[in-house]
């Protein structure tokens, strides 16, 4: 599952794209997919990439990064950094990891503030981090490649033969 992921980071650094339309493009996905509505960050994030001329598939992986396995984790910790702020107690994660869809709402709905406020301050700080270090990993990266990436598939024995002639 590790190897897996340092693919899918290796993919993501490896992309056709400026550094900064792919840092910004991973940003604006992982900064919308924390809002705690299911797709509603992933479309307001690929709506937006074009139009702020981000990278559409780093976009694409930034919304992925919150998904049914890390969304309670990310949810949670939005909620305890806002009861933190406003100064209310949240429930602690042994009991919150086990609640219902319904017992989710239901708490969502209770300090929608704190959760609002802590999913502001979550977002932030990831696009505070996030955006410079990974425009420096693309940078870095894509200086490393060569300029000129290999022509592959069945087509290519015959360009080969055309520049050689």
């Amino acid at each position: 599952m590790l190897a897996a992921f340092r693919l899918r980071i290796l993919g993501v650094l490896r992309l056709n794209g400026s550094p900064h339309g792919i840092a910004l493009g991973v940003t604006l996905g992982l900064g919308w997919s924390l809002i705690p509505i299911p797709f509603l960050g992933m479309f307001v994030a690929l709506a937006l990439a074009p139009l702020l001329r981000a990278n559409l598939p780093a976009t694409y992986f930034g919304t992925a990064i919150v998904n049914p396995l890390t969304g309670p984790a990310i949810y949670f910790a939005e909620l305890w950094v806002g009861a933190s702020l406003v100064g209310i107690t949240a429930p602690s994660w042994a009991n919150a990891r086990a609640f219902t869809g319904r017992e989710w709402l239901s708490l969502f709905v209770e300090v929608l503030p704190a959760f609002a406020l802590g999913g502001v301050v979550v977002a932030a700080s990831a696009a505070v981090l996030v955006y410079p270090l990974l425009r420096f990993a693309v940078a870095r990266v894509q200086r490393s490649l060569p300029n000129e990436a290999p022509i592959e598939g069945p087509e290519s024995n015959e360009i080969r033969k055309i520049s050689d002639k």
